[in-house]
């Protein structure tokens, strides 16, 4: 499980501003005390260049980040419009099937579709990924079924592609969520290089003696900002950037509106 998983992102970004400026204010106080115990630090010895590269370097690394997490972001959500695609495309061609094959077979395609949204609750999670990998096997069984009874049948092999790929893009869509993901080791450097940007901010702040509380603030804010998009967009369902499922939802009200209407829904 990832770290910064157990917190909610309005606490990552509260979290992160006081660790800056908790960072700032101890290279301003070990700065001021060099300066006491050396005086000649003062002429210069220490310069923004180091600062400077670090910055630079943080920025670089921020810029990357957002590239990933913005391209696994369009990925999640891309691979939800091939799974309503998948579903939408099984459930027409199981008109090919006998009637009870393929009345048995909407019906599951409807209720995998309940399951796929009701997987956005993480507390269902694991519930509709064990029923949706039953459903996978039920329509299998009749598959293998059918392909007995009709060897050869065109129409049957089309049927079973398509099932393939309702197969196939949930397999994508769970390892997606789980590992499709920015690494921990990117978290642990980003968090490195801007504490130790920060903690010199601090030391040459301390130059003249004087703080800016206000300079550091708005930097740390802007900062923190940055990173709490990155966290936003590197989650599935939680946030303001969340993966839209408005195909999975028109799929689910296109189906459950062509139910016959003596049988219920």
């Amino acid at each position: 499980m990832y770290v910064l998983d157990r917190l909610p992102i309005w606490a990552i970004y509260l979290l992160t501003v006081g660790l800056v400026l908790l960072v700032t204010e101890v290279g301003f106080r070990v700065g001021v005390r060099l300066r006491r115990r050396d005086p000649s630090l003062e002429d210069g010895a220490m310069t923004g260049a180091v600062v400077g590269g670090l910055l630079g370097l943080l920025a670089f690394l921020l810029a990357f980040s957002i590239g990933i997490a913005l391209n696994q972001y369009n990925t999640r959500r891309q691979l939800v419009i091939t799974e309503a695609n998948a579903i939408g495309t099984s459930y027409l061609r199981a008109g090919f099937l006998g009637e009870t094959d393929s009345v048995a077979v909407r019906d599951l395609l409807r209720e995998y579709v309940d399951l796929r949204l009701a997987a956005l609750d993480p507390a269902k999670l694991d519930e509709s990924i064990l029923r949706s990998e039953e459903i996978h096997n039920q329509l299998w069984s009749i598959i293998e079924q059918q392909a007995s009874e009709n060897p050869g049948s065109v129409m049957l092999g089309l049927f079973v592609d398509a099932v393939n790929e309702v197969i196939d893009v949930h397999s994508l869509r769970v390892v997606g969520n789980s590992e499709l993901r920015l690494p921990p080791l990117m978290w642990q450097v980003f968090y490195g290089i801007a504490g130790l940007s920060f903690l010199l901010v601090g030391l040459i702040s301390s130059a003249d003696g004087r703080r800016n509380p206000i300079a550091v603030l708005l930097f740390a804010l802007a900062l923190t900002a940055v990173l709490v998009l990155i966290v936003d967009l590197d989650r599935t369902q939680e946030g303001l950037l969340r993966v839209g499922h408005k195909a999975l939802l028109d799929l689910q009200r296109t189906i459950s509106a062509s139910v016959p209407s003596n049988l219920p829904r």
